[in-house]
Formats: structure tokens, sequence, C-alpha cells
């Protein structure tokens, strides 16, 4: 059975994402594409260790893993970006346990939240970054070189606010 660590594992690279945004609210599409990087951090990396600081969460304990998150970067229409994501497994199983996921350079405090990786082998994370709004993010490999993401935003009276669906698929070294 998969776990946090071996999913990561499988998402380190270089991947092309195309991303369709729908806001319900005003019922508007947007659609995407970017460049993404995927960098494995071990748990003793400064940037995990300073993120759980910042949010005064433990750092994710090495008996565990040695894998303390991941930096995921992009790149698109000239603009540039990235988060730090630290998982903190629950157990030695490592499928489920809490995160923490700040983005690089945004003043906003990091969110926390909780992750599971459930017998399909798809990862879901689950946030709450502002009151009364809840994220949901669902990813899993559909092959080892495409992997599939929705992500969506519900406030605490049941509306969705946006859904969105990425198909990323893994730059190969030629």
């Amino acid at each position: 059975m998969t776990d946090i660590k071996t999913f990561f594992e499988q998402s380190e690279g270089k991947w092309f994402t195309q991303r369709t945004r729908y806001n319900l609210a005003h019922q508007k599409v947007e659609n995407g594409q970017a460049e993404l990087t995927v960098e494995l951090l071990n748990w003793d990396h400064q940037d995990i260790v300073n993120l759980c600081q910042s949010a005064s969460q433990p750092q994710p304990d090495k008996t565990f893993t040695e894998l303390g998150g991941v930096k995921v970067s992009w790149e698109a229409n000239q603009e540039k970006g990235s988060n730090l994501i630290a998982v903190i497994p629950e157990d030695e199983t490592l499928q489920k346990g809490r995160f923490i996921q700040n983005f690089v350079h945004d003043d906003k405090a990091p969110s926390v939240g909780q992750f599971v990786v459930g017998v399909d082998e798809a990862l879901t994370l689950s946030s709450e970054p502002q009151p009364n709004c809840l994220i949901k993010e669902r990813l899993w490999f559909a092959h080892p070189n495409l992997r599939l993401r929705t992500v969506w935003q519900e406030q605490q009276n049941g509306h969705q606010g946006w859904v969105m669906f990425y198909s990323e698929i893994r730059r190969l070294n030629s």
C-alpha cells in the first residue's frame, strides 16, 4: 500500500500541467498551463524546520521517515511561485497525519491540515486556510507519468466557491 513518502517519491521531478478552474458563483471558466517541479526535502532541511516553527508545529519525526516534505515550484506565463509542504505522519504507516503548507514569499501564516493516503492510493489533503472555508485536494496517479488532481473550496454553509481539475504529465529526459 502506498504511503505519503512513496506518493511524494513518485511525484518528484518535472511536470507539464494543464488546469481548468470553474468559479461556481460567477459561472466562469479559466484554463491555464504551467511547468511544475516537485523536490523532496528531508526532515532536517532548513526550509522544513522553519516552516514547522512558523506554524508552531513539531518537526516531522525522523524515526518514521527521512522525508520532511516537498517544495513545489511552478512557472506559467512569466510568473513564478513555489510552496512548501511539511508532512507530520501520525504513525509508522505514513498513511495519515498533519501537513503544513506555506507559499514562499507570502506574508500569510502557514495553513495546517490533515492528509490521508487511501486504500485507492490517492492522497487527500484537507485544510481550513481561512475561517469557515475548507479546501480539499485529491491527487492520484492514472499512470506513473500521469498524475491527476482535483481541488475544491467549500464554505461552512455547504456552498462551493470553485473547483479545479489538473492533469500533470511527467517530463521525461531525452
